[in-house]
């Protein structure tokens, strides 16, 4: 297998509150559990105020075409790949959606890190951290819970 991860991040184009998940977050979520799971693509969906980020893992072709779909979706904007590299395991072990809610970050995490000055690794370091302690859905073979 040709393992890589791809992240990015993106602006919503439309408004977003923590843990509400109605209209395009909805959608996105649903057709993140459906694509996703299906092409054994693990990761993480992170929604921080007016701010998405995502961590894909997956099979190189995979990643790929997955990307071409998401990279032309209007439901987010201003979309920048923060890396696309080749990775030997995964970091998530599932798909999952996750937000930032100040009620249970920690409290020596940031409230509102800047995501255009952030590396790779401290946007993964996040989003295995709203893996912990913001995720409200999550889909895969390992996931405790996963819903349908």
């Amino acid at each position: 297998m040709d393992l890589h991860r791809l992240i990015y991040i993106s602006r919503p184009a439309f408004p977003v509150r923590a843990g509400w998940l109605q209209g395009p977050l909805a959608q996105i979520l649903s057709a993140g559990m459906r694509n996703n799971v299906a092409a054994n693509i693990t990761g993480l969906l992170g929604v921080e105020r007016n701010r998405f980020f995502q961590i894909l893992e997956g099979d190189r072709p995979a990643i790929e075409t997955t990307r071409a779909r998401v990279f032309t979706d209007t439901r987010h904007f201003d979309i920048h790949v923060v890396a696309f590299d080749p990775i030997i395991e995964r970091s998530f072990s599932d798909w999952a959606v996750a937000f930032a809610m100040n009620a249970t970050l920690p409290a020596d995490a940031p409230r509102r890190p800047d995501f255009m000055t952030m590396t790779a690794p401290e946007i993964l370091e996040r989003g295995l951290l709203l893996r912990r302690v913001g995720v409200i859905a999550e889909q895969g073979p390992d996931a405790p819970g996963a819903v349908a």
